[in-house]
């Protein structure tokens, strides 16, 4: 092993059979107390060789490596070694079988081989399973299957993560495994390292297959069998595998490239040398700041090398192809290209290269009178074509007429592969072949699904040559081949190896390309052939035991959950992390490294982004710089993990779910329940309030009733209503008692009805049993009139008393007294109740006679003038039940029933009834009511006056039913249901307000009304319901929450605060908590439907038990057209969906904001679960921690700012943060983010508040609409706009700086009028007003109050209607809607920028609109508001009105901050607010169009006075010789460095100036000791740094430094005149000239 390149130690032991002692532990018999599955069907025994099941046996004894060539069958053997092991495999045995193979395709290709071989459970798991993220999904997959095939990245992160456990693995299958390399950081070397230890008490079987052992240099089978802790074995006979296996003749074909003489491309490189060098010097004057500068020239120096490459191996042609696949990323799309250029973006240099390199190669390509279409290429010659390309085209020409023909040709580059395919493609006496290229799926050219179709088509034939990159070599299900050919040469033995296997056909051939003028070439195949022999010499010679060997891995683990990572795998780690981080399109958070000798050896310094926890970590001193980044990395991970930065899994938050949100176990049924949409609805109890359960069934001679005169008071009062009283067996509660409820009839008539306590009642035995028959008859009538119909009617009803009457409560008709005192009416009660219906006819008298005049003749007999007047009648013709109030002796059944007949006529012609008394007097009647909801909310009507209706009725159709029921009694029993509807309701309100009274004495001042408004939902359908206090309460959870969590955790970043406030404030995280408090059964989600109303007197048919239920509440019934149509039990089951509960609890949040306030409310939260407390002491050390952004405040104008804001700083450092952008890097770490997440939840609910307040009225939904439109970025960025806040912003980034300065000066010149202008605006501009206000909210120690007066000072232009940005996507879709119309939008893009189409197609109308944008967003709002105007141009109107004309017309009253009652911490520094919104002074601010660097001066430089002195031109064009000037070094050398190692002091200059090279993508610099001065004691010595800078490929630098007497710091000296020089040329950024 290297000892510099990793911090492994190889510890070697004695004991020779350890391995074999170690795997003793798995039970080769399975788990005794199980039963052993059912015997497989397929047995891959029958078609196994003797070679494979004897390395098949082998296996099982011990751990081994199978070393066979590519198609001798490996892959079979681990099925077998599968088969033979599968009795610890096969469920329901816990262990499991992970097969890992190095890439997608081939794990893909290996699950099926499994699959189709054995009768396991196989699950595939690679980079597209994307289903597998959490530690649950991990225990499904591994319950679910018995064998896993994976990629090694995967199995080793679920090793890091404690995912899957190394003692649940029964076999452990390496395909490929010569991987698994001592010195090697692949997966396979870190599973092994790592997790496969030797004390383990549980180890898996190891096999592992290669057709090479060895991989490159460095690799040896002995380090192959030590760190598989397996031994190597192949097929000793080798004459049986050629029985199945025919090795291919090798042959080599030569050419020359001529590289002594004048190479005809050499020209041609000159010239693309030339036009790369012009756009690097580009490059350099117009970029903008300098990540964006080396990424560019990063991509630029990788197009031109892949064109000198293709220029040098394939010819004219080939670069040419090159240069159109870079431009195009398509070769199918390479038409016209060059006539392109005059199109291309300056400002795009990349693709300005291109096309002026293609333009170059391509005027080329068409001389000689050539077509510029290779098809028409009849002659092969230089430069079009290269040697070695002819020589290949020579080769493919001899074999195109031999049948059968099937090709691969490997190359070693992907753009090589698709030039050449291109070339062969369209070369026509090469037709024969069809070609097709296959390159990796990460290239991110193709995808998995198009690299199966292109081998599909390979076997079928319809393909017959493939250029392939290293990804045909291995794995991957190609069909074997007769011509392999090796274009470009393999780099390893085991691609030579492995290559050749694809030439598997008889009388096949492997060919190989080789320079004839390179000794290397031509001697490489035979080294190869040496090599191979000689480790087929080594495997076959082994006679050694396998030696146990433990490594020694530098790792992290965290005790509580066993994660665990290495050296290794904390770089991949760190990155990871960092992109979790916040980031926008001006700021990608990345770590960034620095390294610097010591003098124990070479030290990583990690430079984390600025939003990061952590600024900075150093590692040890190392002896590599890789070594150093790995300790440095393991550093870091560490860090993150203990200040919670990574999760207990060492995963970042965001990949771990429900970290802050309560423990699930507890409730893992309710998640259950929130899978999928349509099961989002669960079945709960609705709470009886306990006052109305109270029986009064004991066996007393008399009983104590509480009474309760029920009040009408009708508007206008043109109705008479019978008087009322309830009476309950326990009082009702004080709020209850004095309850008032306004009930809504037809044509805008209201009955406000008031409830009045009226004492205590006793009622003896036979009081209280006519009570309970007549409250039964009285529900009979208004509800199950048809039970009346009979000539008898039973008032028995024995079952009143069972449990499934849930309410017990009594509603009779009372006598008024004075002070407010009732009585009942017994009187009223016993002549209903005297009716002969309710007499059986057994025991009715027999001979009734009245005097003649003073009866009346009926349907059901002759009935007295008494008992008629005032009664209920049914009439059987019509099958109508009416009340009668009275005789009409003027009328009888010869007068008239309409204008044109008579009564007698009428019931003759219509129902065939014969008037038999045609004399009698007729009566008058009013039909019996249909019993409606009077709480439902209806439309607003004014009031028409309507007298009652009454009809004309002979009395000999009719048959009296129940005498003395009045239409009085029947107007009152009309309003009764609803409004004991509403008082169960507020009863159950007052049930749950003393519960959280109780719970905490905040909330005492709450009342039962606000309460009931916030359990009833909008199904309800009342005058009320808990939308709009959801909206408050919703705002103030946010708020009280992120305040909360951006105290408790100090060190994370805003991203994970979101996460975290997320997972608390979610809607299933309120669900658990309402369900654990038991908060659903308070809930009224349903309206009251009259056919489901039950009380004493009805009971409910529907008795719910276990074994019912599901029958009763079957989810169809939650589906017909009506929302509300459910079955009701005894039981008072309904549905609820789990939002609705959520809902529920934040509107319950909004009840304490507005009855109690914010100390209520937060006690309410505490009680809930959510802890939103504030400590004092966090305050404070967070207002102590800013500053450390004081040194910045050189850096903007403080005073400037506070007038601005209005708020005068007691903490100046929060107000420098409030502006620092996270792409600002060079102090000590932190930005605005976490202030921005505290101001954003601080805005959020004051401008809640604020429309809360200011529009009463606004529905719900309009309320949370205008939120919508209020609260959101774009308003902000105007906010900040106009108040210059972009001119303060400290930032790495002049796009950026460009970015807000164009978006403020088109807001300045938009015109105030007319269409509203959509923009694109940059998300910081609206961030920095959130920040702003988080920072004030944070000095004032959270004094909302003060925070409050600030918003309506900065944001009074968002709150202001006409300003309001209506979002015109929604608008367009709610116009749709209502007419029934489908919108359709669809986009492309086109030269950069979104083209998006919006549609509407609907038979005789028809619009369509077009909008083009460098936003998709805001392309799609531009399309939706033109649609919408032409849709209204032809005529169609809008049915609702907008938000914005509901605002015009709105009552607005005066803004209020609802619910502060908290005590600020500090005292307040006064600062005058400004009358106007807009600053009427200039702010001293920084130019925004500063570049952040100097463009390079033009050649020669030209030198100040002062640089002449350190500058001496040594060679007159081709070099420059530069002292370094001590003066400068002495004052500046820290900060010069400062642009390079991100203000670290420490880091030496050398290392500054290599860094400074390798981000330039120059050549590194050389380093020479130039001379030694003095005697040898004092002896001193002089380096020179000789630098070439690749913008300037003419000249040659060389810099001095001073004399010193150690080498290294004369080293050193000169580095620094390098950087000195460097700098003052502008090829080193200065990051405060970015501000």
């Amino acid at each position: 092993m290297n000892g510099g390149d990793t911090t492994t130690i190889l510890r070697s032991g004695s004991r020779e059979n350890g391995i074999r002692k170690q795997l003793s532990t798995l039970p080769l018999s399975g788990d005794e107390e199980r039963p052993i599955p059912e015997e497989q069907n397929k047995d891959p025994r029958k078609i196994a060789r003797k070679y494979q099941l004897d390395l098949c046996k082998k296996a099982l004894e011990e751990n081994v490596v199978v070393y066979l060539e590519t198609g001798c069958g490996k892959t079979h053997i681990a099925v077998l070694l599968i088969y033979e092991m599968g009795h610890l495999i096969k469920k329901p045995q816990k262990n499991i079988c992970i097969f890992l193979a190095p890439t997608v395709p081939l794990v893909e290709q290996q699950a099926k081989v499994i699959e189709s071989s054995l009768d396991f459970k196989v699950g595939v798991c690679c980079g597209s399973s994307t289903h597998l993220k959490s530690r649950y999904d991990w225990e499904k997959e591994i319950e679910e299957y018995e064998v896993l095939v994976m990629t090694p990245q995967i199995m080793l992160n679920n090793l890091s993560h404690c995912f899957i456990k190394i003692e649940l693995i029964a076999l452990l299958i390496f395909d490929e495994c010569h991987y698994a390399q001592l010195d090697s950081n692949h997966p396979y070397a870190e599973i092994m390292r790592i997790f496969y230890k030797m004390d383990g008490a549980k180890l898996p079987r190891i096999f592992g297959m290669t057709a090479s052992p060895k991989l490159g240099k460095g690799g040896s089978i002995d380090g192959l069998e030590a760190l598989m802790r397996a031994k190597v074995y192949s097929v000793e006979d080798k004459d049986e595998l050629e029985r199945f296996v025919t090795s291919p003749k090798v042959n080599v074909y030569y050419y020359s490239s001529n590289k002594n003489g004048c190479s005809p491309h050499m020209i041609y490189t000159t010239n693309l040398e030339e036009i790369k060098n012009q756009s690097m010097l580009a490059l350099r004057t117009n970029s903008v700041d300098q990540s964006s500068f080396r990424n560019i020239k990063k991509t630029l120096q990788r197009l031109h090398c892949n064109i000198i490459f293709c220029l040098e191996n394939l010819g004219l042609w080939g670069a040419l192809q090159a240069s159109y696949i870079s431009l195009k990323g398509d070769i199918s799309e390479n038409t016209d290209l060059v006539e392109e250029e005059e199109s291309c973006s300056d400002d795009n240099i990349c693709n300005k290269y291109l096309h002026q390199a293609a333009s170059l190669l391509a005027s080329h390509c068409t001389g000689d009178g050539i077509g510029a279409n290779l098809s028409c290429v009849e002659v092969l010659k230089e430069p079009y074509f290269s040697r070695k390309l002819l020589r290949l085209i020579g080769i493919l020409s001899n074999f195109r007429l031999q049948p059968d023909m099937k090709c691969i040709i490997f190359v070693n580059r992907i753009v090589t592969a698709r030039s050449l395919t291109y070339i062969l493609q369209n070369l026509k006496f090469l037709s024969s072949w069809k070609s097709g290229f296959l390159v990796g799926v990460h290239s991110g050219l193709v995808s998995r699904k198009n690299t199966n179709v292109i081998l599909e088509k390979f076997r079928s034939g319809e393909l017959n040559l493939l250029v392939a990159t290293k990804v045909g070599e291995e794995g991957l299900d190609i069909q074997t081949c007769c011509l392999v050919i090796r274009f470009d040469l393999p780099e390893t033995v085991a691609s030579f190896i492995q290559s050749r296997g694809r030439a598997r056909m008889p009388q096949s051939e492997y060919a190989f390309l080789v320079d004839s003028d390179n000794s290397r070439e031509i001697d490489l195949i035979d080294h190869f052939k040496k090599d191979e022999a000689q480790m087929n010499e080594e495997i076959s010679s082994r006679k050694s035991h396998l030696p146990v060997t433990d490594f020694v891995e530098r790792t992290y683990k965290v005790d509580i959950t066993g994660a665990t990572i290495s050296s290794v795998s904390s770089v991949s780690l760190l990155h990871r992390y960092c992109s979790k981080l916040p980031h926008d399109e001006y700021f990608n958070p990345k770590p960034h490294f620095y390294y610097y000798d010591d003098a124990d050896g070479t030290v990583c310094n990690i430079v984390l982004p600025a939003n990061a926890p952590i600024h900075q970590i150093v590692s040890a001193p190392q002896t590599s710089t890789e070594a150093a980044k790995k300790d440095a990395c393991l550093k870091a991970c560490k860090a993150l993990h203990e200040v919670g930065a990574l999760t207990d899994y060492l995963l970042p938050e965001q990949d771990d779910k429900n970290e802050e949100s309560i423990s699930d176990s507890d409730d893992i049924n309710v998640f259950a329940l929130i899978s999928e949409e349509e099961s989002r609805a669960v079945l709960y109890e609705m709470l009886v309030p306990a006052a109305l359960r109270k029986t009064w069934t004991e066996k007393k001679n008399s009983t104590s009733f509480s009474s309760y005169y029920i009040k009408f008071c009708p508007n206008p009062a043109d109705r008479i209503y019978q008087r009322f009283g309830l009476f309950v067996k326990e009082p009702l509660s004080e709020e209850a008692g004095k309850m008032k409820v306004d009930l809504c009839l037809a044509r805008g008539r209201t009955v406000m009805t008031e409830i009045i306590p009226s004492g205590v009642v006793r009622l003896d035995k036979d009081e209280i049993a006519a009570a309970e028959k007549f409250q039964q008859m009285s529900l009979k009538i208004i509800l199950d009139r048809h039970q009346f119909i009979p000539e008898y009617v039973s008032l028995e009803n024995n079952d009143v008393y069972e449990p499934s009457s849930s309410t017990f409560y009594l509603l009779l008709p009372v006598i008024q007294l004075q002070h407010e005192k009732i009585s009942v009416d017994w009187t009223l009660i016993n002549r209903c109740l005297s009716s002969p219906i309710f007499r059986h006819p057994s025991i009715r008298l027999g001979n009734e006679t009245y005097q003649l005049n003073n009866h009346l003749h009926l349907a059901n007999g002759c009935k007295s003038v008494d008992d008629v007047v005032d009664s209920l009648v049914y009439v059987p013709c019509k099958d109508v039940f009416f009340f009668i109030s009275d005789i009409l002796p003027g009328k009888n059944g010869h007068s008239l029933y309409d204008d044109s007949e008579s009564h007698v006529e009428h019931y003759a012609e219509r129902f065939g009834i014969h008037l038999t008394h045609p004399n009698q007097p007729l009566l008058k009647a009013k039909q019996l009511f249909v019993l409606d909801n009077l709480l439902r909310k209806k439309k607003h009507s004014e009031w028409r006056e309507k007298k009652e209706h009454f009809i004309e009725l002979p009395p000999e159709i009719c048959q009296l039913k129940v005498s003395g029921f009045s239409k009085e009694i029947g107007s009152s029993l009309s309003l009764l249901p609803s409004i004991v509807h509403r008082l169960e309701n507020f009863l159950v309100a007052i049930e749950l307000k003393d519960k959280l009274v109780a719970a905490f004495p905040e909330g005492a001042e709450v009342t039962a009304d606000r309460i009931l408004e916030a359990l009833t939902t909008e199904r309800c359908c009342e005058h009320f319901s808990l939308e709009r206090l959801e909206v408050l309460g919703d705002a103030f959870l946010k708020f009280a929450v992120g305040r909360h969590l951006f105290l408790k955790h100090d060190a994370i970043d805003e991203g994970q605060l979101t996460r975290k406030r997320s997972n608390i404030v979610n809607n299933s995280n309120l669900l658990k908590l309402a369900i654990r408090k038991n908060l659903p059964v308070y809930i009224r989600d349903q309206s009251f439907e009259a056919d489901q109303f039950f009380a004493f007197g009805r009971r409910c048919p529907s008795t719910c038990e276990k074994e019912t239920e599901a029958s009763i509440h079957s989810r169809s019934h939650g589906k017909k057209n009506d929302a509300n149509a459910e079955v009701r039990c005894n039981r008072c089951h309904h549905w609820l969906h789990n939002k609705t509960i959520a809902d529920v609890v934040e509107a319950l949040t909004g009840v304490f904001i507005v009855d109690s306030g914010f100390k209520a409310a937060t006690a309410f939260l505490n009680w809930l679960g959510i802890k939103v407390d504030v400590i004092q002491s966090q305050i404070d050390d967070m207002c102590s921690a800013s500053k450390a952004f004081l040194p910045l405040s050189d850096q903007i104008d403080i005073n400037t700012l506070e007038s601005l804001t209005g708020h005068r700083f007691a903490h100046k450092g929060l107000l420098i943060q409030a502006f620092v952008h996270p792409s600002f890097n060079s102090h000590l770490g932190g930005c605005y983010q976490r202030l921005e997440f505290l101001g954003d939840a601080v805005l959020d609910y004051l401008i809640t508040s604020y429309l809360y307040s200011v529009y009463p009225k606004l529905k719900p939904g309009q309320l949370t609409d205008l939120r919508s439109v209020s609260v959101n970025n774009t308003s902000f960025a105007d906010v900040a706009a106009r108040r210059s806040f972009h001119r303060f912003i400290i930032c790495d980034s002049s796009v950026l700086r460009e970015s807000m300065a164009k978006y403020v000066s088109n807001i300045e010149r938009s015109a105030p009028v007319g269409p509203i202008e959509e923009k694109t605006c940059p998300k910081v501009l609206g961030d920095l007003v959130e920040s702003c206000i988080g920072a004030i909210f944070l000095d004032t120690g959270f004094d909302l109050k003060h925070v409050w007066k600030i918003m309506l000072f900065l944001l009074d232009p968002i709150i202001t209607a006409s300003k309001l940005h209506f979002n015109p996507i929604r608008d367009l879709h709610e116009f749709c809607q209502s007419y029934y119309w489908e919108v359709q939008f669809s986009s492309s893009k086109k030269d950069g920028k979104f083209v998006v189409e919006a549609k509407v197609d609907e038979g005789s109308v028809y619009a369509t609109a077009s909008a083009t944008h460098v936003s998709g967003k805001v392309a799609r709002k531009m399309a939706a508001r033109q649609i919408f105007e032409c849709l209204k141009a032809q005529g169609y109107k809008s049915k609702s009105k907008s938000l914005e004309e509901v605002l015009r017309k709105s009552v607005k009253r005066e803004a209020k901050l609802i619910g502060y009652d908290e005590t600020p911490s500090y005292e307040i520094a006064k600062v005058k607010i400004p009358e106007n919104s807009q600053s009427d002074f200039e702010p001293r601010v920084y130019p925004l169009n500063e570049t952040s660097i100097r463009p390079i001066k033009d050649l020669p430089f030209r030198q100040s006075s002062s640089e002449s002195r350190v500058a001496e031109k040594l060679i007159s064009s081709n070099g420059r010789k530069i002292s370094s000037p001590a003066g400068h070094l002495n004052n500046g050398n820290e900060g010069d460095q400062q642009g390079i190692a991100g203000s670290q002091s420490n880091v030496s200059a050398k290392s500054c100036l290599y860094e400074l090279c390798a981000a330039n993508c120059w050549k590194p610099p050389v380093f020479e000791c130039f001379k030694e001065t003095g005697p040898g004691h004092i002896k001193e010595f002089v380096f020179r740094v000789v630098m070439e800078i690749e913008e300037m490929p003419n000249e040659t630098f060389e810099f001095y430094g001073e004399p010193r007497a150690r080498k290294k710091d004369a080293a050193e000296h000169a580095a620094e005149g390098a950087l000195w020089y460097l700098k003052h040329e502008g090829y080193i950024w200065d990051k405060k000239r970015n501000n």
